[in-house]
């Protein structure tokens, strides 16, 4: 095991900028409005507990990393499915002001758009998930979202056909784009997950979700160059790849919601994929993301701008650990 301490260099800077104002980045999966309910403590059962706030705000795995990536600077698309309702309204018109493409955005007469219900405690938070009109986004309109032209591809959770279809329609393409898979808490403990983690990329995983993937799907990492991430909350991230896993503790930060922080890291660890950066440098970057997005109530409130993140990321000396010769 080693460690070190090193700040940010011009190089892995300018990689960054240079990255930002020329890539591409296509994600598929869910739309949701979350109901943030931020509270002193959780209620006992069948008890009760006086909420401190309440806050309805756009949400949705795709479209928060969208957003995510959208405001550090790069070019995005969403291919997801909404109703026909002021949800899904409100929805779009927080991408489009975000400039992301929704062309690939499909809506269902008679379907709701999904809801997430979001309880937070001082020290824990979940979310309790009405999927709603994101089951319907079919194979074929995944497939047909994916013939422009992108750098990566980032996948969540849409239905489980929708997920075969992006990794084959993926593994055609010359060249093929980067696959970056947050399977969440629907896919990390499925076969379904042993199934597509083999052509992943990057898996982009929390610790439970990790935990799952390896003993309830029963998935173990092969590929040499697949780059298995975990985020550890407040205790940072690492990245296996190699044989080899590196890890940085998070940024200090002032804790306000923690929704969408996962989102954040993924886009901000996907640019520093993108950029070239080594693996130590891509996990600081995410971390200083995901330590800009919590900064207020709702998972697109804080996103960070590439200045912002910049600025997070070259600011101080930063720790990195790296253990070698893994099983």
């Amino acid at each position: 095991m080693t460690a070190g301490v090193r700040p940010a260099t011009e190089r892995e800077t300018a990689a960054l900028i240079a990255t930002a104002a020329r890539a591409s980045v296509f994600v598929v999966g869910t739309l949701n409005m979350d109901l943030i309910v931020q509270a002193p403590s959780e209620p006992a059962d069948d008890g009760a507990v006086v909420a401190e706030s309440i806050v309805t705000a756009p949400g949705g795995h795709a479209g928060n990393c969208a957003a995510a990536l959208a405001a550090l600077g790069l070019r995005v698309g969403v291919s997801a499915a909404i109703g026909v309702d002021a949800d899904g309204d409100q929805l779009l018109a927080d991408l489009s002001s975000r400039g992301i493409a929704i062309n690939a955005v499909h809506r269902y007469v008679g379907a709701p758009t999904g809801r997430v219900i979001i309880p937070v405690f001082p020290d824990k938070h979940y979310m309790l998930m009405h999927r709603g009109a994101n089951s319907l986004l079919s194979p074929a309109q995944a497939r047909d979202a994916l013939n422009a032209p992108v750098d990566a591809v980032v996948m969540f959770d849409p239905g489980p056909e929708v997920v075969r279809e992006v990794v084959d329609t993926l593994a055609q393409r010359r060249p093929r784009p980067l696959l970056c898979w947050c399977p969440g808490g629907l896919y990390a403990g499925d076969p379904l997950a042993r199934e597509i983690a083999p052509y992943c990329d990057i898996l982009m995983l929390n610790r439970d979700e990790r935990y799952r993937l390896e003993t309830e799907a029963g998935w173990v990492a092969q590929s040499p160059d697949q780059q298995v991430v975990t985020t550890l909350g407040a205790h940072g991230a690492s990245v296996r790849q190699g044989g080899r896993e590196w890890s940085a503790p998070a940024f200090p930060t002032a804790l306000v919601d923690p929704t969408g922080a996962g989102d954040s890291f993924t886009a901000g660890y996907l640019l520093a994929t993108l950029a070239g950066l080594d693996p130590a440098a891509r996990v600081r970057v995410g971390n200083a993301a995901g330590a800009l997005a919590v900064g207020a109530v709702g998972a697109r409130a804080s996103v960070a701008t590439l200045p912002e993140l910049l600025d997070r990321f070259t600011g101080a000396a930063h720790e990195t650990t790296e253990r070698m010769n893994l099983r």
